[in-house]
């Protein structure tokens, strides 16, 4: 007997929710799991596959959730024919099981170690480092034999830090792209018609147990929308515990999965298949059986295996597994231009490490797996996130392998030519990234982006990091070097202090700061890119000592530790000479400090920023110079005068809140002095009130003259 579509969908009654979208397809019935005994020929026949290159717990993983595993037998059975699907990626070939179908509930995961949205990058480096770690995966090596496996490997603390990870993943894919990315309603109309593409992902834990699940590439979004099909519909949250409780287990326990929560996983599956199959089978199609229909499996393909165009194993199963997604799906790219960026530097430097261009140490610290204290225990270098920064931009500009390491973000990136901006751009989330939780990352992030530190003498030219235990004494090392002429001391210095200047607001882009004729913050005597300015600290003596200031400053993090001024020309100043490198004295004979940008940069060059000022003032002059017909009426001229003063008062209010977070209240003056200030505010709020005109939108009803009007009557 046959059924319409309207059997199960219309008037009669037979969805009794009207809130769910149309029926297209009804769900179908699905087996019951077998027991894992009955899976060992499948898993065999999968090892025997010359193409598969899996391990045991990845094959049991691949085999456990097919919904017929003699079907998978035979379709990874090499003889009479293999049916494993060539995937022609850049190195060699991947192979994928033909489509069939998995339970939604046996070790298959959401997308957590390729996230598009990653370009907010926390390390391990990071003072606050966050809940949402972008985890580094590899390609898991034999211990055998040595040779590579089509299996990636993700280091995770415990069950509770992959529950996370997936929780982040599907509360970004539900939010994405405004909404859009949500199948919710297609998979409860039809269920999921176009298989997903999944690889073999090994968990291994802090306490060296481990686990072996199936990772979403291509489909993360149908395999979250199944999540939320499964439950409320649009409660991500639901979702996201229904996913871990079945697929992960309890997220208190450490270690892997025990054989007793995997039985105990795939009885429940048992439980659901029947309870569906019994449900389909009733007069009514109620909306939990339709729920539970179309997620209980989904179509898929699996990658097996990976082999290099020489026929050996591919190397970086990594970069096949972008490659294959890239043919796969038409907007794979990372969400965000910061997330390219980020996720193409993590494999420049997985390739550097793969090429010996870097040492495990250094790459350790480049993909942010270790903290400040084996920074320093492994490259000697002072343990402080500055020089986390600093390694990123020696590694790629300046290290023995720079021009390897050039070669490589162009391939990545498909640069013709690797220019300054460019590079800046694509190492900005990376170098910073042990800053990520620093309010404001957004502003130093551009400015690193707009040319940062790459002077001509910082790249493609030779220097080192000064090693040693003390920050302080390492700086005033590489500043008594520096002064001294050497070059390489200069480069160090200027990634250094050029860092700390980004990181610190005294160094934005280009667009940052506009130019202006007063000091202020957020304006600038003159326009200099980051690199321009740079290039003009470090080549004079008070710009070096400037740099060296701003480093120890920022690395001091103490309000009574701030950066100060330096004379960089020889030049008379209201009737005294100054030399270079000269502290710049204000009148009572105390060395000037370092607020704003504009200070800097007028330092920088002195005669540039004094030409440029008067250059804008003189247009502005004309600007407002315009000769008035009638003389300005007195009432008109206080009006401006209070503006300007109470714009004025605001504006150096919040000038010295700014300057409290590094100096301390103590910029505001005293408590007495403060206070009448107040006072005198609290006046002048009274004057405005009591004598300024009344709201006209108001209208104010006489009681009295109502009530007479009423006696009268």
């Amino acid at each position: 007997m046959t059924s319409s579509f309207d059997d199960f969908d219309g008037l009669d009654g037979q969805e009794p929710d009207e809130g769910l979208p149309p029926l297209l397809r009804r769900p179908e019935p699905v087996a019951d799991p077998l027991p894992v005994t009955k899976l060992r020929s499948t898993r065999k026949e999968l090892l025997a596959n010359p193409e598969v290159s899996l391990d045991e717990a990845a094959a049991n993983a691949v085999t456990s959730g097919a919904v017929d595993p003699e079907r998978l037998q035979a379709l990874v059975a090499r003889e009479p024919i293999n049916l494993l699907t060539a995937k022609p990626v850049v190195g060699g070939m991947l192979y994928a099981t033909p489509p069939h179908y998995r339970y939604l509930d046996l070790d298959v995961l959401p997308d957590f170690i390729n996230q598009r949205w990653a370009d907010q990058l926390h390390t391990a480096m990071d003072v606050a480092p966050s809940s949402s770690v972008v985890p580094v995966y590899e390609t898991v090596v034999d211990p055998k034999t040595g040779k590579p496996l089509a299996v990636f490997r993700v280091r995770m603390p415990d069950r509770k830090a992959l529950a996370e990870a997936v929780a982040e993943s599907m509360r970004k894919t539900y939010n994405a792209q405004n909404g859009d990315n949500v199948y919710t309603s297609s998979v409860l109309q039809q269920g999921v018609k176009e298989p997903l593409t999944l690889f073999v992902m090994r968990v291994v834990f802090y306490d060296d147990t481990e686990d072996t699940f199936l990772v979403a590439g291509d489909g993360n979004s149908r395999l979250v929308s199944m999540w939320l099909a499964r439950t409320d519909g649009d409660d991500i949250e639901a979702a996201i515990s229904a996913c871990t409780a079945s697929v992960i287990g309890s997220t208190e326990r450490s270690g892997g999965r025990s054989r007793a929560e995997q039985a105990a996983t795939r009885r429940r599956v048992g439980e659901l298949t029947m309870r569906t199959r019994k449900n389909l089978a009733a007069p009514t199609l109620t909306e939990a059986t339709r729920r539970e229909g179309h997620t209980l499996a989904f179509p898929a393909t699996v990658v097996v295996g990976a082999q290099a165009d020489g026929g050996g194993p591919l190397a970086d199963l990594v970069a096949a597994r972008d490659d294959l997604l890239a043919t796969l799906h038409v907007r794979v790219t990372a969400w965000t231009l910061g997330a390219q960026n980020t996720q193409g530097m993590q494999r420049v430097y997985r390739h550097a490490l793969r090429e010996r261009l870097v040492t495990p140490e250094v790459h350790q610290v480049l993909s942010g797996m270790v903290g400040t204290q084996a920074m320093h225990e492994q490259l000697r270098v002072p343990a402080h996130r500055l020089w986390a920064a600093a390694v990123h931009q020696h590694a790629v500009l300046a290290g023995p392998h720079a021009d390897a390491m050039n070669l490589l973000i162009k391939q990545e990136f498909g640069m013709r030519k690797a220019y300054r901006q460019p590079i800046s751009e694509r190492l900005a989330p990376m170098a910073l990234s042990a800053y990520r939780s620093k309010e404001g990352i957004e502003q130093p992030l551009r400015a690193f982006g707009n040319g940062g530190t790459i002077t001509d003498r910082v790249w493609k030219q030779p220097w080192e990091l000064t090693k040693g235990d003390d920050a302080f004494g390492v700086l005033d090392d590489v500043l008594e070097r520096a002064l001294a002429g050497e070059e390489d001391a200069v480069a160090e210095l200027t990634v250094l202090g050029g860092t700390a200047a980004i990181l610190d607001g005294y160094i934005t882009r280009d667009r940052g700061s506009k130019e202006g004729t007063e000091r202020d913050s957020h304006k600038a005597p003159f326009r200099a890119t980051p690199v321009k300015l740079l290039t003009l600290l470090s080549k004079t003596s008070g710009g070096l000592r400037m740099l060296h200031s701003i480093a120890v400053a920022h690395v001091a993090a103490d309000p009574a530790v701030l950066p100060k001024l330096f004379h960089t020309q020889e030049r008379e100043v209201e009737g005294v000479m100054v030399h270079d490198g000269e502290p710049m004295l204000d009148k009572s004979g105390v060395q000037e400090i370092l607020d704003y940008e504009w200070d800097l940069v007028h330092a920088a060059d002195p005669a540039k920023a004094l030409e440029t000022i008067a250059t804008n003032r003189a247009k502005a002059k004309a600007k407002t110079n315009v000769t008035s017909e009638a003389p300005e009426a007195e009432d008109a001229r206080q009006r401006r005068l209070l503006e300007q003063g109470i714009t004025g008062a605001a504006k150096a209010g919040r000038a010295l809140a700014r300057m409290s977070q590094k100096r301390g209240n103590q910029v505001f003056g005293t408590f007495e002095a403060v206070e009448a200030l107040r006072v005198q505010l609290g006046n002048l709020d009274g004057i405005l009130a009591k004598f300024g005109p009344a709201d006209p939108s108001i209208f104010v009803v006489d009681e009295d003259i109502d009530g007479d009007e009423e006696d009268a009557e």
